[in-house]
């Protein structure tokens, strides 16, 4: 071993220093990707702390590990990839001038180094025992030095794995090759090149060369005492003397959080021989019994107790010791910066529960600690700054430290984050929708970080349906081409709720009827009554459709061969193909697509159904209403049954066994929402409003706070016919939903039913489902509150002003302690200086692996509500 710069070459994925025989130590790169558990819970950070335990108890006697941590800028394959998905599949000027903006804001931080970004790599070191002999001739070091390489690299793939399965799913490892090593290595030796971010280490890396060879291209030359000088850089190199008297999961973020790039940690850590560790404890406490005799201090029992403690706990196995070089690095263009850099490095240090660094004075020994420093290098006979540490509170003092980006390698929109990372928010994982709720006050930029998110996704969706009140998407709408429809008691707008929309009927149709007439006529002061009337209500809402299906096959009897097989069609393509559990409509929506795509399966499967097949299906008492059903989405919209038509049903076909008052009373509730009545045409009469453009829009607010019933049975009636239409679009293409104060429409009796199906509906039709809520005190007792919750994966959650409504979505949600406490201290908007606004968001994703826990900042561009889509000029950068 040596304290000096060590050597060896870039080897199959390996680090070699020294030649392959007894003596010559080995080491191996894994890039690590832990989840950021800043905002975890106290149990998932006591999860994570075990995994790093048991990692560290995994070493062998001749191996060794370095922890080495550090920070960067580089964004470059996220932000790349944001640019080219703008650039290939951005057709609207708004969308595109809006998403370069946010690319060239990070792009252009990026480059000044102004965004940071934490990187973690573990070192597995073993020290070669086997000896080539002295008789060896060329060709047989030759076998043997090939040998010891494949011996090498299976050790290597079992410890990956090994690290893979201890580590677990919610951390990414990654094997480093001879480039990766080469690149950590020049950036090491190489600091400027932190600056370029555009350097080709895959051209310029040679595999002939050796370590030095390849990255070391100056001397270190003595600055300032103990300073480093190399590289244009001053560089000054300290160690941790003394370990915290107390520690806990997450300390070690008060020192891998700071605002600077330019530092590192390096952890050399050496498994000590239990048996030594003992006697030399028992060694200790038995001097300290002899004193204890002597002299009667407390003192000396207080230490007694802690030395047996300690060799109890090493004999049994629950400890393992290591021998520790904790070495922090920090570097800077000139001394004052790096005395500031290392100021602030000190003070993180201290504020770790009384932990204390050892400050060199002598250039030598700066040199030997930085040398000692070396990528993989964990064979420096400098041990004078070795500590004594134990696992249990030594995994507490790993770098294990991470950025929280949420899913930013694939992100659909991306935002600042807290600490000068990005972070990246998807509405689709894996081709999954994660439907979504948002929480939040007003005046906490609700509206705004809704209308950037759904700008930013725009061109993914094919169809966008706002439901809301107070116009807050207006400028969205309407940069998109598109305009709002704004309900107002006296118009002229009609929406059939007994309108399919061109799809066959279901029960989720008839349910959603009986939940706006029960919105209608009011809720019963008898449970038992309201339930009475719904199966009325549903009663005579199936006898409408039933009549209705008769009276139009018999006017287009042409049609009805094709009725007919299409329904046997789909219910045999569901039975025989489709191995999942899917509905009838479902089904016919999926087999008409393939229909219409002319897929040759579908095709051949509709073309060879024998006729007798189809006659016994129409016919047959368990699949004769298929067809009925089926017939409906062959209507036209002048075709559907109306509202008028069911209360005249109610009053002139009454069924025998229901009492006539009860009856007349129901209609005579029911007349006020028809085209004559007091609530206006919206209810009663054909459909007039084509949701076949991009962005379906409908504004609430006209109605007006008195109308609380037309209000929600408007917003109830909205849902189920977007809906409809969102089931009758193709699969394939993305559709979402967006629903500002959900329970102030669809808090009626069914209205939880509805919402559930609907979100677990459309779901299989690719639709992204995002509710928001301001009154949490309106949504916590409401009906869909359960449902909403149980049914969304992603929570969004800006400033709360109530501390019990917090803890209440906490206890729905898990939501950490810690992050509660921060959502509470979110700034509001109103409070903050003008052209410096944002919106502080927590984006928190419980279910995800790993789960996603952090904070984004929603910072708008002065431009962003002026016509940028005259500016939408690509920004003016060179990406590769």
């Amino acid at each position: 071993m040596s304290s000096g710069a060590p050597n060896g070459w870039f080897a199959d994925g390996m680090l070699i220093f020294g030649s392959l025989e007894s003596g010559c130590h080995v080491a191996k790169g894994f890039t690590v990707e832990t989840p950021d558990l800043r905002g975890a819970s106290v149990g998932v950070r006591n999860e994570y702390k075990r995994k790093i335990r048991q990692l560290l108890s995994s070493l062998g006697p001749t191996e060794s590990m370095q922890v080495q941590w550090t920070c960067g800028n580089d964004y470059r394959k996220a932000l790349t990839r944001y640019y080219q998905d703008t650039q290939q599949h951005c057709r609207d000027d708004y969308v595109k001038a809006v998403r370069n903006e946010r690319f060239s804001r990070y792009w252009q931080r990026m480059l000044e180094r102004k965004l940071r970004r934490e990187y973690l790599i573990v070192f597995l070191c073993t020290r070669m025992e086997k000896y080539s002999g002295n008789l060896k001739t060329k060709s047989g070091l030759r076998t043997f030095y090939e040998a010891q390489l494949d011996s090498l690299r299976i050790h290597f793939q079992e410890r990956e794995h090994h690290i893979q399965s201890v580590l677990g799913s919610d951390t990414t490892v990654t094997p480093m090759d001879d480039v990766a090593h080469y690149a950590t290595c020049k950036r090491f030796l190489n600091p400027s090149l932190l600056e370029n971010i555009d350097y080709d280490y895959a051209r310029t890396f040679d595999e002939r060369y050796t370590i030095q060879e390849n990255c070391l291209h100056c001397d270190i030359r003595p600055a300032d005492k103990a300073a480093l000088e190399f590289d244009g850089y001053y560089h000054s190199v300290f160690t941790v003397q003394r370990w915290p008297s107390e520690t806990y999961p997450g300390i070690i973020h008060h020192l891998t959080s700071l605002p600077s790039l330019d530092y590192q940690i390096t952890v050399n850590l050496k498994p000590l021989n239990v048996k030594q560790v003992i006697r030399k404890e028992e060694k200790e406490a038995d001097r300290l019994k002899n004193e204890h005799r002597h002299k009667g201090r407390q003192s000396d029992a207080t230490a007694i107790a802690k030395k047996e403690t300690t060799i109890d706990a090493l004999a049994q196995g629950y400890t393992k010791p290591f021998a520790v070089t904790y070495i922090i690095r920090t570097w800077a263009r000139d001394l004052d910066t790096l005395r500031a850099k290392t100021a602030e490095l000190k003070q993180a240090i201290s504020q770790m529960n009384g932990a204390e660094i050892y400050q060199n004075t002598l250039f030598a020994s700066s040199r030997k600690l930085f040398f000692a420093s070396w990528p993989g290098w964990t064979g420096s006979s400098y041990t004078h700054r070795d500590e004594y540490a134990e696992d249990g509170y030594l995994a507490d003092l790993l770098p294990f430290s991470a950025t929280f980006t949420g899913y930013l390698e694939e992100a659909e929109a991306i935002y600042d984050g807290n600490q000068h990372n990005i972070v990246g928010i998807n509405t689709f994982i894996g081709g999954t929708p994660q439907h979504t709720v948002l929480f939040g006050i007003s005046g906490a930029g609700k509206s705004v970080f809704m209308e950037d998110l759904l700008t930013q996704t725009a061109h993914r969706f094919a169809y966008t349906v706002i439901i809301e009140e107070g116009l807050s998407y207006q400028n969205f709408t309407t940069s998109l081409g598109g305009t709002p429809i704004i309900i107002e008691p006296d118009s002229d707008l009609v929406i059939n709720y007994l309108d399919t929309v061109g799809m066959p009927l279901t029960r989720q149709q008839v349910s959603s009827g009986v939940a706006l007439i029960s919105r209608m006529i009011g809720v019963s002061d008898s449970q038992e009554r309201q339930q009475v009337r719904q199966a009325q209500i549903g009663h005579y809402i199936d006898l409408l459709y039933r009549d209705q299906f008769e009276s139009w096959s018999k006017r287009h009897r042409e049609q009805m061969p094709e009725v007919r097989k299409m329904a046997c069609a789909t219910y045999l393509w569901k039975q025989e193909k489709i191995k999942t559990k899917t509905s009838f409509v479902e089904a016919f929506s999926l087999f008409r697509e393939l229909l219409k795509a002319e897929d040759d399966e579908a095709l051949e499967f509709y073309d060879t159904i024998p006729s007798e097949r189809i006659v016994q299906f129409a016919k047959h008492a368990d699949t004769s209403d298929y067809v009925k059903d089926t017939a409906f989405a062959y209507f036209k919209p002048e075709d559907y049954p109306v509202h008028s038509q069911l209360i005249e049903l109610m009053r002139f076909g009454r069924s025998s066994y229901h009492p006539k008052a009860e009856m007349d009373e129901l209609a005579t509730l029911m007349a006020a929402w028809t085209g004559t009545g007091s609530y206006g045409k919206l209810f009663d009469g054909t459909t007039n409003i084509n949701l076949r453009s991009q962005i379906a829009h409908f504004e609430l607010g006209q109605l007006g706070d008195e109308a609380v019933e037309l209000r929600t049975a408007a917003g109830l009636l909205i849902t189920s016919f977007a809906r409809q239409h969102i089931i009758s679009l193709p699969r394939k293409l993305r559709k979402r939903m967006i629903f500002e104060e959900v329970s102030r429409f669809l808090d009626v009796p069914g209205g939880e039913k509805i919402v559930s199906e609907a979100y677990a509906q459309l779901r299989k039709f690719s639709c992204w489902t995002c509710s928001i809520v301001q009154q949490y005190e309106r949504f916590k007792s409401s009906r869909i509150r359960a449902v909403v919750m149980g049914n969304s994966k992603q929570h969004l959650l800006m400033r709360q002003l109530d501390k019990a409504d917090i803890q209440e979505i906490a206890r729905d949600t898990g939501l950490p302690q810690a992050v509660q406490e921060a959502i509470m201290d979110y700034p509001l908007v109103e409070q903050q200086a003008e052209g410096h606004k944002f919106s502080s968001i927590c984006y928190y994703a419980p279910g995800a692996r790993p789960p996603v826990c952090g904070t984004a900042l929603n910072i708008q561009a002065q431009t962003y509500y002026q016509s940028v889509a005259t500016a939408a000029a690509q920004p003016e950068v060179s990406v590769s």
